[in-house]
């Protein structure tokens, strides 16, 4: 609008009156030229007190008014009070939920009959003391921590070729780990898994009728031929066999996330010797026919006392058989 619309004298934007009748030309805009896409913006954003409104009640409750102003102003004793209904909760849940109910009961009255509510004494000396106890606990570290910082630079400015060789760990440390390590440790896990879970070994006697681990199925075997003293020797060769069998995939993963030339050699080596190892004892298990010596007594035990282990020991084999060919490959790649 550039004229008055009564006298048609030019205006500007920023007059309200007309400077040669007096007309009002701001209620003039306000009323015919408001925009549309800021009056609609307007609309759609609600005010504050919209919001206010949506949460009061109808009538205010004067007693439940003072109740949320008693745990504002005394923070820390409900904090405290929370952290104690915490530790009985985990001890007894009808106690805890008592003693909750118990202290909003407390709460509702000293509120109905208090005529101002303020923060208690307690209150503030507890926050005083959390305050300072807090501020102690950190600032002593804090200081601690400086000290340790303050001798490590002195002591590597001092003897910088430990300084050299702690540099040297830390960049081994950040090095990442190959999708071929991953797969090494992954299949040793494997091998742990198939020898501590029920993955085939269906027990034969009948004082037993669930599945038992291949790893139970050889203690119990042991255990059996211990109480006897003619069958003893066998039962140590029983623990023996077992022990090894837990500690190549423990050992082959420890030397895999060791992450250096020499332990990628010790993995494959260990790997391998696994392998030829469980293979010579399925072989000679699987193909020993008569009854005499230490195999074929162990043999015959086996059988009677496990059925279907074999399952679990061919799972065994290829497990161990993949961990080889991965950490062969990793170390050989490497070089």
């Amino acid at each position: 609008m550039t004229t008055c619309p009564n006298c048609g004298q030019s205006v500007t934007k920023d007059d309200e009156i007309c400077p040669n009748c007096g007309f009002n030309l701001k209620k003039y805009r306000d009323t015919f030229f408001e925009d549309d896409s800021e009056k609609k913006s307007v609309q759609l954003q609600p005010k504050r007190a919209q919001y206010r409104e949506e949460f009061r009640p109808k009538k205010q409750n004067t007693t439940i008014q003072k109740m949320i102003a008693w745990v504002r102003s005394n923070a820390t004793i409900v904090f405290l009070l929370g952290v104690v209904l915490l530790v009985i909760m985990s001890f007894s849940r009808a106690l805890g939920w008592t003693s909750f109910l118990v202290l909003m009961v407390w709460l509702f009255i000293v509120c109905d009959k208090a005529d101002k509510i303020e923060q208690y004494t307690a209150d503030k000396r507890l926050t005083e003391m959390i305050n300072k106890m807090g501020s102690d606990v950190v600032n002593t570290a804090k200081e601690h921590t400086d000290k340790v910082r303050k001798k490590g630079k002195n002591f590597t400015e001092t003897h910088p070729h430990v300084n050299r060789h702690v540099e040297k760990v830390k960049e081994r440390s950040k090095s990442k780990f190959s999708y071929i390590q991953l797969s090494v440790v992954l299949t040793s896990v494997i091998s742990l898994i198939v020898l501590f879970t029920g993955s085939g070994a269906a027990v034969a006697d009948v004082s037993y009728t669930q599945k038992l681990s291949l790893s139970k199925v050889i203690l119990n075997l042991a255990n059996r031929l211990l109480s006897s003293s003619h069958t003893s020797m066998s039962a140590i060769i029983l623990y023996v066999f077992w022990l090894l069998l837990v500690l190549f995939p423990i050992f082959i993963i420890y030397n895999i996330f060791k992450n250096t030339k020499n332990s990628q050699f010790f993995a494959f080596i260990l790997s391998l010797l696994e392998t030829a190892f469980l293979i010579y004892i399925v072989f000679k298990i699987s193909n020993n026919s008569s009854n005499h010596g230490v195999i074929g007594e162990l043999t015959n035990q086996f059988l009677m006392y496990a059925v279907s282990v074999g399952s679990s020991a061919y799972f065994l084999i290829l497990a161990s058989l993949l961990t080889t060919g991965l950490a062969g490959y990793n170390y050989f790649k490497k070089r």
